[in-house]
Formats: structure tokens, sequence, C-alpha cells
């Protein structure tokens, strides 16, 4: 009997540590994502010179003292400006493929970077919220008060919570975001590794929580989308996105109010929208911002 007891409280003792190893390593997928220019996914990975744009890099600095070297595109004689906010593990680059037909239609740009780029680690939309309040304090101090935004992934969750929060974004696009954070976690734990919720998902979000100093279950545009109304939004999401399901898209449109459209193109990869559709997706994004920001 002893013997038994003994097997089983190592093997207890033994599957803890496990548990604890394997959280650690997913909340660490999490916060520290590899930061890379995908050429066949961002396309555009040299910067603004690559489409004959000129630019300089600003300094916005957060609350909390991180520098956010990101890109500023000037209009002529345009006071109109739109953050554009990218997503996990991407670069200020990732807006660059809809810049130029922004650009030309007479909209400044602030390709922001966010804080994971700059010695900060990703949270999901919790702690991005000021990388956002910093780049509406920036422009705002330069003078520039029509503001609108667009989001990718990640960033478009950061930008549903940011405009419901700051009634001084005007008008905002979200693309391929999600309606809850944890949710997009646990759908691509089972998906990706076959992890089921118990009893590994919630001792990352404990992990996560503990180690990024936040409340990962907090980070819910879901709750916030329908307080943007009535300020527009647009809502972009591939049918077939292999990482956010398209449910999101849908449980997003449905709380939303009015005005809001939504454009879900047959497509297949996440966040990849321009690059099927690079003349529809252009042509959807400057028709909304010329509606509705100006």
């Amino acid at each position: 009997m002893k013997r038994i007891q003994k097997y089983f409280l190592s093997a207890l003792i033994i599957s803890i540590i496990l548990l604890i190893i394997i959280s650690y390593y997913f909340s660490s997928l999490v916060l520290y994502p590899k930061v890379k220019c995908n050429p066949e996914h961002h396309v555009y990975c040299d910067g603004p010179n690559e489409l004959g744009l000129e630019f300089k890099e600003v300094e916005i600095i957060t609350e909390d003292k991180l520098n956010l070297v990101s890109y500023w595109i000037p209009a002529k004689q345009s006071n109109i400006t739109i953050i554009l906010v990218h997503g996990h593990g991407g670069q200020k680059n990732e807006g660059l493929r809809f810049a130029k037909s922004l650009h030309e239609a007479g909209y400044n740009l602030l390709l922001l970077s966010l804080r994971r780029n700059h010695g900060g680690f990703a949270s999901m939309g919790f702690h991005e919220q000021k990388d956002v309040e910093a780049a509406l304090t920036y422009l705002k101090t330069k003078g520039y008060n029509q503001i609108g935004i667009f989001g990718f992934s990640m960033g478009s969750a950061t930008s549903i919570i940011a405009m419901a929060n700051h009634p001084e974004i005007q008008a905002g696009i979200f693309s391929s975001g999600y309606g809850s954070a944890i949710d997009v976690l646990v759908e691509s734990a089972k998906r990706d590794f076959g992890i089921p919720y118990y009893p590994l998902i919630p001792v990352v979000k404990l992990a996560l929580n503990l180690r990024g100093n936040m409340d990962i279950d907090s980070v819910r545009p879901i709750d916030k989308i329908a307080s943007i109304s009535p300020r527009p939004i647009t809502i972009f999401h591939c049918t077939k996105d292999d990482y956010v399901d398209y449910h999101h898209a849908l449980d997003l449109y449905a709380k939303a109010g009015e005005p809001k459209s939504l454009w879900s193109p047959e497509c297949n990869r996440h966040e990849r929208l321009w690059n099927f559709a690079p003349k529809e997706a252009e042509f959807r994004a400057v028709s909304f911002f010329q509606k509705y920001l100006k």
C-alpha cells in the first residue's frame, strides 16, 4: 500500500511539474512571439521606400516608458490621419500593403510599432492599449485631430477596444480580428496541438496573467464594439481564415451598432485579404475612409 502511495505521489509531482513546464512554454509563445517580416504575408519588408513613399521614423513614448519607433507618412495639406496597428508577431510594415492607396487618397499615415518590437512583450491587446493611447497623444500634440484607425489581427482587437475607449477616433477598419483573446488561444491550442481546455489552459492563463501582469480574460473586443456606434466601422475577414475563425467576424458584426459593414472574401489564410484581392481590398479601405473620415 505504501509503495502504491509513493508511486501515486511521484506521478502526481511529475505531472504537476510537466504541466508547469508546458504552460510556461505556451505562455512564452504568446508573450514573446518571433518578430519577423514574411514577404509572402506582409509583402513589403523594406519599408515605405519600397513603395516610393516619403516617410520619417518618429518616436512615440508610452506611459510605461517604451519608445515605439514608428513610420510617419505625411500627406500634403491634410489634417486627417489613419493609425495602422499591426498584429501579433508583426512589425510596423504590416500596414504598408494599404499605405500607398490610402496616402494617394490624401491621408497622413502613422504605422504604429507595438511594444513587442521595443523591449516589451505581446499581450493580445491588453498592454497594447497603451501603445495606441500614446499614438493618439502624439497626434493630438502635433495638431492632428481627425483620426481613423485600421487594425490587423491582434491590432484589430486592440483597435476595437481603443476606438470604444477614445471617442476622438472617428472611423475604424478591423481586419481579421477576434472577439475574445482567450477564445482564439483556446481554439488555436485545440486546432494546432489537439489540446483540450482542461487541465492545461487554466494553467496557461495563470502563467500569462502572472508573467504579463494582465488579465487575459478581459481582452474581449466583443464586449466593447457596440459602444462605438454611431461612429462607423467595417470588418474585413477571410471566410476560411486558418487562424482566427470566421465566426469571430460574424460575432463582432452582430454585436456592432450602425453604421457597420462586413467584407468577407473566400480567402483561406489569416490576415491576407489584400494578398488575395489587392485592388478590391484597397478600394474598400479607401472608400470607407473617404465616406466617413473627411
